[in-house]
């Protein structure tokens, strides 16, 4: 990300930001609350669209407009408040949107067979029949990440994943991003937390006022 500026108003989150991020690295971004952290993950998510500056993504020149052109590209992000349904199953959250047949036996049974194989080769067990309520916060998360994955997140953005996590959950989380890390992922952690930084982050990024 070069030169990223983006305004609301009279408020400046990012001013001229720059980020360059190793594929397959788990890179932090830290700074204090209203330093432009989530602010300039949301554009590379396309939640935002940057007043000015250029994104590129593994050497090419990337237009974000929306969240489903960051997902064609290989972008997911995992918010900090989770984007779920609540009285859908889990296996109906990750198929919402990518049915990918209008009979829905046979998308489901597909969507099902791609979830086995990412919870086998992830680590990331979710009860796919429950609903969504009935999950505790650690699943809940977990099944936020492999909807990412499902639609095939190269990139994997995570807004301070921990902030509602046991430590318990905190540890299963970290040794799931480190796989993901094995398996070629690249992830972009906000936090607030050195020790997660110190843990698990191959390079961090300081944010301050926005730059």
């Amino acid at each position: 990300m070069r030169q990223i500026d983006k305004r609301f108003g009279a408020v400046h989150a990012n001013k001229q930001a720059d980020l360059r991020v190793a594929a397959g690295t788990v890179h932090g971004i830290v700074g204090e609350n209203g330093a432009g952290k989530s602010t300039l993950m949301s554009v590379l998510y396309g939640f935002y669209q940057a007043d000015s500056g250029s994104i590129d993504i593994h050497g090419k020149a990337a237009q974000i407009r929306n969240s489903s052109e960051a997902i064609a590209l290989g972008i997911g992000m995992v918010h900090q408040h989770f984007m779920l349904v609540d009285t859908l199953s889990a296996l109906d959250n990750v198929m919402l949107g990518a049915e990918g047949h209008w009979r829905l036996t046979p998308a489901r049974a597909k969507v099902r067979q791609g979830l086995d194989v990412l919870m086998q080769d992830t680590g990331l067990h979710v009860r796919l029949d429950l609903p969504v309520e009935d999950l505790p916060v650690g699943e809940r998360q977990r099944l936020e990440i492999l909807k990412a994955l499902y639609r095939g997140a190269r990139i994997l953005i995570l807004d301070e994943p921990t902030a509602v996590l046991t430590p318990q959950e905190t540890a299963q989380l970290f040794t799931t991003l480190r796989r993901l890390r094995e398996r070629g992922t690249t992830i972009l952690l906000i936090t607030h937390k050195l020790k997660e930084i110190m843990a698990l982050c191959d390079a961090v990024t300081v944010m301050r006022a926005g730059t």
